[in-house]
Parts: structure tokens; sequence; C-alpha cells
């Protein structure tokens, strides 16, 4: 009767020409224009209970006080949903049959999830966020209620009872390898991280906390509004500050905004000083992503939605596990990504791309090599093809320099690009060893293009009073013809990149692409 009569016009205290319905499965929201309502089902899943009208009134109470501390004019109240005659109104005479949240709606096109699809999220946004996020969980509740739930034995219940849920999935919308990697690494991670967990409890990181922190409960209007925290189980809210942060940090990796996922973690980190944040966020990203994976998992087996709604959940739960695998692996085996080509293939362009999303550092061949030379990056040196500063001596140097940099990286567990051309098979080979010795996981990155956008690039760059390299054109046939192909094993490990589209787009997608493959 209620749901029926919030869809009339005279239920209200100021009649709307438009009522939009909405439906969640624990909610019923109503838009009227300017106004939200906001009615709680009754439900009892265990973890959530609205099963009688005093716990709905309560929790009505709940949500309105939680979400104040992140919104400023949208939680506007509870209201009465009161029936004479059994006709409801809002705040009206007579029993009270019903209680709603009253929200001042937000603008829909300003929705951070909706931003991102549209590529309309910037590092100014981040910024805004990790402004209003600091001061909340510094001012949020900590102490003897709050704090048990920091403790490692509650994650490791917690991912235990995620690994116990998801076995069904196995082989199905996860690779058995991909989720045998997930369960071992989380373990791993655990088992080794006790003292880190102790500290953080010591150090008050474990607050009251969102619980929902991600881009579809984000409103990016003039200031941030971040609204819709989880206000029926204590248990989902108060956590380590983390893992509340590394909840948007994964949906920023998810949509394929990964530099600015790592701006807000390093911006979070340099405003609250909390410097040992970073060693936690893959974990958390981690779970973070599971979690989605198996809430995605079990809504593609329901009996409620379409066969074509089921497959795209299906996919979702299949991007989710792959990007929980990333993460766990991230904390275990460092990237070694080997950007190569011919000259003006645009590795340079996506080597830069790649260390903007990543946050890696780049080794360029170009930059080494006039190093070792002890000239400025920008000197130009038209050397005859294999002359020179491009000697096979000269260019041994360079890739031994680079290699030991690269060690020094990969063995602190820094994932590294390298940038060069690595025409010599033998040179891609030592990379391998490399690799292996300090158990990186590496990817030949093979640039690409058309010979007219070759050459029209190089020319460009002989113009560039500003470029590093010293490739033209006069010498390209030359090294098309030294190029030695590319054999496995390295060829098992390569990505063929063709650089004609921008060099974020490429990124973006290859990222995913990597993601998938780990």
């Amino acid at each position: 009767m209620v749901i029926q009569t919030m869809l009339k016009p005279e239920t209200y205290p100021q009649p709307p020409k438009k009522i939009t319905h909405i439906q969640t499965h624990i909610s019923h929201i109503f838009l009227t224009g300017g106004l939200v309502y906001k009615i709680k089902k009754s439900v009892d899943f265990g973890f959530l209970d609205f099963s009688t009208l005093a716990k709905r009134r309560y929790f009505c109470h709940q949500e309105v006080k939680l979400n104040r501390r992140l919104t400023k004019n949208i939680y506007l109240g509870v209201v009465k949903i009161a029936s004479v005659k059994r006709k409801p109104t809002i705040n009206g005479k007579g029993p009270i049959i019903e209680y709603a949240v009253l929200m001042r709606e937000m603008p829909q096109e300003r929705m951070m999830n909706r931003l991102l699809v549209e590529g309309r999220v910037g590092e100014k946004d981040i910024l805004a966020l990790v402004r209003k996020l600091v001061p909340f969980y510094q001012e949020a509740r900590t102490g003897k209620g709050v704090n048990p739930f920091g403790r490692i034995e509650v994650m490791v219940k917690n991912t235990e009872e995620n690994f116990a849920q998801t076995q069904p999935y196995v082989g199905r919308l996860v690779a058995t390898r991909t989720y045998t990697r997930i369960v071992r690494g989380t373990r791993d991670f655990l088992n080794n991280n006790q003292e880190l967990f102790n500290k953080r409890i010591r150090e008050s990181r474990i607050r009251d906390c969102h619980g929902d922190l991600h881009s579809a409960n984000i409103c990016l209007d003039k200031k941030p509004q971040i609204y819709d925290c989880i206000e029926f189980n204590h248990r989902f809210r108060y956590s380590d500050i983390a893992c509340d942060l590394a909840f948007l940090s994964m949906d920023l990796d998810f949509h394929g905004r990964l530099e600015l996922s790592r701006l807000f973690m390093k911006e979070y980190v340099r405003r609250s000083k909390d410097y040992d944040l970073p060693r936690l966020f893959n974990f958390y990203k981690g779970y973070r992503a599971f979690v989605r994976a198996k809430i995605h998992s079990f809504t593609s087996e329901s009996p409620e939605i379409s066969p074509k709604e089921k497959k795209y959940e299906s996919r979702l739960a299949k991007k989710y596990y792959h990007l929980a695998c990333q993460y766990i692996q991230k904390d275990r085996n460092p990237e070694l990504l080997v950007v190569f080509g011919l000259m003006g293939t645009g590795k340079t362009s996506l080597a830069k791309e790649l260390a903007r999303q990543t946050g890696w550092p780049v080794f360029s061949s170009d930059e080494i090599r006039k190093a070792l030379e002890g000239i400025s990056p920008t000197d130009r040196k038209w050397e005859p093809f294999e002359k020179g500063l491009y000697s096979e001596e000269m260019s041994q140097k360079t890739y031994w320099k680079i290699r030991d940099e690269a060690q020094k990286r990969l063995r602190q567990g820094q994932s590294v690009i390298l940038d060069g051309s690595y025409k010599r098979q033998a040179e891609r080979l030592a990379l391998m060893k490399l690799a292996q010795k300090t158990k990186a996981q590496i990817r030949f990155l093979e640039c690409r293009a058309p010979i007219k956008k070759i050459h029209q690039r190089l020319d460009q760059r002989g113009r560039d009073d500003m470029a590093v390299s010293d490739g033209r054109w006069e010498i390209f046939h030359l090294q098309r013809k030294d190029f030695d192909p590319v054999n496995d094993p390295v060829k098992s490990n390569n990505f063929l990149i063709k650089t004609t589209r921008p060099a974020e787009q490429i990124v973006q997608n290859l990222l995913m692409k990597i993601r998938a493959d780990a």
C-alpha cells in the first residue's frame, strides 16, 4: 500500500509533477524533482535487519546522522508516513505506518561514476576528495569499540568466508590458476604481517569509516558530496582507513584511471602522514575487488534478471577476479615492462604514458646512452649508422647500465619500465634472465606503426630542439634490416602495440589486458 501511494502526487506536502521510482535490494527510492524519499524494505538478511517498523525508524535516523559527516545540505531528515482511512500521507495525522529518509536530489550528470565513463574526472577532483577525507578520518570515532575490527583475525575470517562463498564459481567465472593465486597470496600476506596490523591499531588507524566508498556514491558538484555510507551494520563500517580508501582507489583502477588512483593514495599519504598505508594498499584493493567479484557472481545467478543481464554480471565478475589477482601479485612480484621496437614507432611516448599512469620509473636508452657519454640528453649526435655514440660497443654499455639500474629497483620490489630499441634478441634474452633472477613478471611491448606515420614522426623529431632521440629517416631502413626477429621465449611474453591512437587510450587498454593476463 505504501509503495503504490508514494507514486501518487497527492501523498506529498508539495505534489510533484513527476515521480520516478527506483528499487534496490534493500530500498525503495522516489525522486520527485528536487527531493528524494528513501524507504527501507522490510527485509532481514542476517547482516542487515529492517524487519520491523522500529528498526527501520532507527536505521533511517542512523543513515541521516552518519551521512551528514561527508555531505552538506543533502540529508534533510526523517519523515513519517501516516495513514488515516487507508490514505497514507507524508507527515500527516494518524498512525505511523512507515518512515523515509528525506534527501535533496543531487545532479545526476555530476555523479562520479558517470563522469569516469565520460573521461571527465581530473586531478583537481581527486585532490578535492582527499582534502575532504583526511579530516573526516582524523575526526572519526576510534578506540575501544572500534579497534577490534582491525585485528588480523577479523580479516582472516572475512577473506576465508569470501573464498568459501566463491568456490562454486571456480572454473566458471574465475580460472583455477587465478583463484589459487588470490587465495595463496592473501594467506601469505596475512601470515607475514601480524605486526603491521597490530601497529595500525596502536596508531589509531582503525576508524568508524564510510564503508562503501566508491564512485557511484560520490557527487562531484561544486564541492564533493560523499553519501550512502553503510548504516545498517557497523561491522562493515569499522575498519582500517586503508581498507576504506582502497575501495575508491580500486574503482579508479577498474575504470582505467591508474594515474588518478595513484595520485589519490600519494596525496592522502602526504596530507595524513600515514606512511604505512602503501604497505597495505594493494592487499586491501585486492580484498575490495574480490568482494565485488563475489557480489557480481551471486547476481549472475539471480532468477530475477534476464539472460542478457546475467551475461553482463558474469563479465563483471571475471574482470574483478582478474583485478583482485593483479593486486595480490603486485605484493609478491614486480613488473618489468620492456617498450621496444624500431625508431619512430612511438616507444618513448608510450613509456612516458605508462609511467604517468602507473608511477613506475622509466629507464630510457636514449637518455642513459648520452649520460654515459657525458653529454646533455638534448645534444644532437648525427652519427652514421652503428658508429660513434651508436656503435655496437656503446649500445652494449648502455643496455648493461639499464639492466643494472632495473635490477636495483626490481630487487626492492619496485616495478620498472624500459625504453629502447632492443633490436638484438640477445638483449631481450638478457632481460628475461634478469626477470627470472629478480622474480619479476616481464612483458615485452613491441611498438609498431605504419611507415608513413614513422616518416612523419622522424621528420618532426628532426625539427624539435628538445628531442632526445637521434633517430632519423635516413637510417631507419638500415635499422629495420638489422632488427632481429622476435622469437620465443620472448615472443610468448610479447604484446604487439599499434601506436596510431593516443598514448593515453593505448595504455588504459594495455593495463587492462595486463591485469587480465595475471
